[in-house]
């Protein structure tokens, strides 16, 4: 038991020292002989992201502006034309006089309107580049090593070779061993559920291979069918049994905490922007992951619910079994966008020896 929490403790740090170099952008340049390697920040790279939402959302404003206008003066047009005829003594050269006031007055309204968002826009980027800094250590090996750490103002033009976000999924789980089968458990009441946070980090130029790991939450939740259930009668001995009598619930269920990995391969679009920065996208790319997990087992519990007396009876058995502390498995998936599906199974044995043989088996959807 201390051997395996040393082993995930170890699985845990390495995961948060591999994050935490992940959230840093390196280039290296050479400069009059000399060597600088520049290390910026994700946060850096976000505060970009944010910046190039602001500038667009302005462009959209400025456009809008301009339909709106553009729209009001033809109404106003319109009214004006229909004067004509309608008023006495209004003549077609007052209509004109009139048409063309107008026009001046909405065409002053837009190019007002475009300066005061262009004055915007070139705010944003001057903002942009002061926050994308980063610090330069810049070695010179020309006459001995002299090494020197500079801040340099860094336009973010390079690529983002890491990317983070939250993961959701949904599927059906049972669990399979010997004499144990999908067929053995009830299809309406077994569930899995996973809630986590990962990285992505690219493994070439193209970003096609990427290699992703995080932290995540599971539970997996099985009941059998025929009215049978597992047993605590000994705590170091879970065997299946039929109970002799009937309940509407007896549903075995354990929450985990484990570290994902994966190596994964999706195609992507090169999207270079006008300011230098180059970008691959794969929203709309298919892409397939294969990797595995580790870590350990929270709780386990299981729940009865049954009639005994006419009363509604509930009961509740919590890390009353002797199941194993460290998990792990394989996991693979397929899809599109955000959204793939995936298997995941279970190598470790749910119970000690001498219990149920069984390893858990999920399949479902994931957001990621």
């Amino acid at each position: 038991m201390k051997k395996q929490l040393h082993f995930i403790t170890i699985i845990l740090m390495l995961a948060g020292m591999f994050a935490s170099w992940a959230q840093t952008t390196r280039d290296t340049t050479y400069v009059d002989g000399k060597t600088v390697i520049t290390v910026t920040d994700k946060s850096a790279q976000d505060w970009g992201n944010k910046i190039d939402k602001e500038i667009k959302a302005l462009e959209q404003e400025k456009q809008l502006y301009e339909s709106n206008q553009r729209t009001a003066l033809a109404e106003q047009i319109e009214e004006i034309n229909s004067r004509v005829g309608k008023w006495k003594n209004y003549t077609e050269a007052m209509a004109q006089k009139d048409k063309e006031t107008v026009a001046a007055f909405y065409a002053e309204k837009i190019s007002r309107h475009n300066e005061m968002i262009d004055s915007q826009i070139e705010f944003a980027k001057v903002k942009q580049f002061s926050n994308g800094e980063g610090s330069a250590v810049v070695a010179d090996f020309s006459d001995g090593v002299n090494i020197s750490i500079k801040k340099r103002n860094k336009q973010l033009e390079k690529n983002v070779y890491t990317n983070s976000g939250f993961t959701l999924g949904f599927g059906y789980n049972y669990i399979d061993g010997e004499n144990l089968g999908i067929d053995d458990f009830s299809y309406g009441n077994n569930n899995y559920f996973s809630l986590g946070y990962n990285w992505v980090t690219a493994l070439n130029k193209s970003q096609t291979l990427r290699f992703k790991y995080g932290l995540e939450y599971q539970t997996q939740g099985t009941e059998l069918n025929g009215n049978r259930a597992f047993t605590i009668s000994d705590p170091n001995n879970t065997q299946i049994e039929r109970l002799n009598f009937d309940f509407d619930k007896a549903k075995f269920r354990q929450d985990q905490l484990v570290v994902p990995v994966h190596f994964e391969f999706s195609g992507t679009d090169r999207k270079e922007y006008e300011d230098g920065r180059v970008r691959y996208l794969d929203y709309d790319k298919f892409k397939f992951g294969i990797g595995g997990y580790a870590g350990f087992n929270l709780s386990s519990r299981l729940k009865y619910k049954y009639e005994l007396g006419g009363e509604d009876i509930k009961q509740t058995n919590v890390n009353a079994f002797d199941n194993n502390a460290f998990v792990y498995g394989l996991d693979a998936y397929f899809g599109k966008g955000d959204l793939v599906l995936f298997g995941r199974m279970g190598l470790n044995d749910i119970f000690k020896s001498g219990s149920v043989d069984g390893q858990y088996v999920a399949f479902g959807i994931r957001f990621q």
